[in-house]
């Protein structure tokens, strides 16, 4: 008799992203459980405007789409939001460096938001919104 239980979905979308043999999977990407657990929410954009437009927090995240590491540092005004230079680095997680977003004003600042502005409604990445980038996307730290 064989269960009919979910798989969860191992499928490598970066190899080695981490270090050799650590592997940037699937299931890894976009919002977490615990991103819904805290927000009380599954909606993509209810989520982001929950941490970012609402509670101030700075966000890094990893595109898979163009393989390049962004930032939105929302503690400031006008909000920045940029991709960081990659460091060099033998893996694909090292060329973030040690950088966290306070580092926005040394990469490439693709928008400056004015407060009474929504990020989630302008910000866009090689033509997408962020509902479509954040589900194609490592999140790598909502501080």
């Amino acid at each position: 008799m064989s269960q009919n239980l979910p798989k969860r979905n191992h499928d490598v979308v970066v190899n080695n992203f981490f270090g050799e043999g650590k592997n940037l999977e699937m299931w890894q990407l976009g919002w977490q459980p615990e991103n819904r657990r805290e927000t009380k929410s599954s909606v993509s954009k209810k989520i982001f405007q929950s941490y970012i437009e609402e509670g101030g927090f700075n966000m890094i995240f990893y595109y898979v789409g163009d393989g390049n590491f962004y930032g939105i540092h929302a503690e400031n005004c006008p909000i920045p939001v940029f991709r960081f230079r990659k460091e060099a680095g033998e893996y694909v997680y090292d060329q973030l460096g040690d950088r966290d977003t306070h580092d926005y004003y040394e990469e490439e600042i693709l928008y400056m938001i004015p407060c009474d502005e929504s990020v989630w409604d302008t910000v866009k990445i090689d033509g997408k919104s962020l509902e479509e980038i954040l589900q194609d996307s490592y999140i790598v730290n909502i501080s």
